[in-house]
């Protein structure tokens, strides 16, 4: 693991314990298999800020935070810790558009749960160079870059969470494989792409979610070469629509995703099926080119609809092995598309829309709304025990509604 900050606090020390612990060697206080007989901290009660709390917490202990608009631009070291609100709506970090990021996490295993995160300059909520993660029954709304974030990273998941107002995206796993990580029931829009996932993929599982009124919907991608190309994500049962909304953040790099419901640009070996995509300006599911050539990716069994240029499409060039089957649809390009077992041959009408897109986004002569003033969300559904004993913080550990 990685860690800017070197200094030998007892935060740090705190730290190597946990990260020994995930490589085999055993946790004090069975940090790991979460005792019912953890410790509280109660904010404001025992500790005046949550950074307060956090910076005296020893592994395992739940950080409970009461109804309060928090101030504070929060950093977590310590392993192992969870960090609640005691509800949803009303525990509210405020970065006043000043303060950077809401909570970074750089230590193994915490759970971020049942609070709200707003204007914040970068991010919300920032898992950074760990091993084991979970977000469940977060809002993040309004902030200059990410909302819910997972950066080279593995073993977490999001989970019963929102997202919307973000120049980035509201939900991003990126610079990773294996990243072995579930997105599952979660609502993402106006932000600029609903899902970002930059060189990530293996184990990495997006599904029973809704992505709307984004500028792009969910968008696995290659933006670079500094990474391997994205590979491995299965894209299922999720409701993506309306993805063209010409008022939400953007961002120059990002703008050519714009219109399209499923976008894997420049993605290999993904599979996306049971998603119900509608109403979008250019594409419905599509595979473009993008520093990589799309290949190995199965589309099958979706219900795809009216899409301003095709419901499905596969740019060129491509790669091979690309798979159109048992999908629900009116429109493709190339027309063949499902034709074959397996299509090669994509068509330059499709990567003409994305050109077009991506010379606009160069000359700046595109619409875009701006982060801090974007709809200010609805109350969410808040975790239903607050008092309940904390759970790990890992991919197949989940708040079950």
């Amino acid at each position: 693991m990685l860690y800017e900050n070197t200094n030998q606090t007892r935060r740090t020390l705190l730290r190597t314990v946990g990260i020994a612990g995930l490589a085999g060697v055993a946790v004090p206080s069975g940090a790991r298999t979460r005792r019912a007989d953890h410790e509280t901290i109660r904010v404001p009660e025992d500790r005046s800020t949550i950074q307060a709390a956090v910076d005296d917490a020893d592994p395992g202990t739940l950080v409970l935070v009461e109804p309060g608009t928090y101030e504070e631009a929060i950093e977590v070291e310590t392993p192992e810790l969870t960090i609640r609100g005691t509800d949803r709506n009303e525990v509210v970090l405020d970065g006043e558009f000043d303060r950077e990021h809401g909570i970074v996490v750089e230590a193994d295993g915490v759970a971020l749960e049942n609070m709200t995160a707003r204007h914040y300059r970068v991010n919300a909520f920032y898992w950074r160079y760990v091993e084991g993660f979970r977000g469940s029954f977060l809002t993040a709304y309004n902030n200059g870059d990410y909302g819910v974030y997972g950066y080279r990273s593995r073993d977490g998941r999001f989970e019963h969470s929102y997202a919307s107002g973000h120049v980035s995206a509201g939900f991003y796993l990126g610079r990773n494989h294996p990243f072995e990580a579930v997105i599952e029931n979660v609502v993402a829009e106006h932000n600029n792409l609903g899902y970002s996932g930059t060189s990530a993929g293996g184990d990495l599982t997006i599904r029973d979610s809704t992505w709307r009124y984004n500028r792009a919907g969910i968008v696995p991608n290659t933006l670079d070469e500094a990474d391997p190309p994205q590979e491995e994500n299965h894209i299922v049962n999720n409701e993506v629509y309306e993805n063209h909304n010409t008022d939400a953040p953007a961002k120059e790099l990002t703008y050519p995703a714009f219109g399209t419901g499923i976008l894997l640009w420049g993605g290999l070996d993904n599979l996306v099926e049971d998603n119900e995509v509608r109403d979008h300006e250019n594409f419905g599911i599509a595979a473009e080119p993008n520093v990589a050539e799309p290949s190995g990716n199965e589309v099958r069994e979706n219900d795809v609809g009216d899409s301003g240029v095709a419901d499905l499409a596969l740019g060129d060039p491509a790669g091979d092995d690309n798979r159109f089957a048992d999908n629900e649809f009116r429109s493709s390009l190339p027309e063949d598309i499902e034709s074959e077992a397996a299509v090669s041959d994509g068509s330059e009408r499709v990567t003409a829309v994305y050109e077009e897109q991506e010379q606009r986004a160069e000359d700046g002569d595109f619409e875009a709304g701006d982060w801090r003033d974007q709809p200010t969300p609805d109350d969410r559904p808040t975790m239903p025990d607050p008092e309940a004993p904390p759970r790990a913080a890992d991919k197949e550990t989940s708040w079950e509604t």
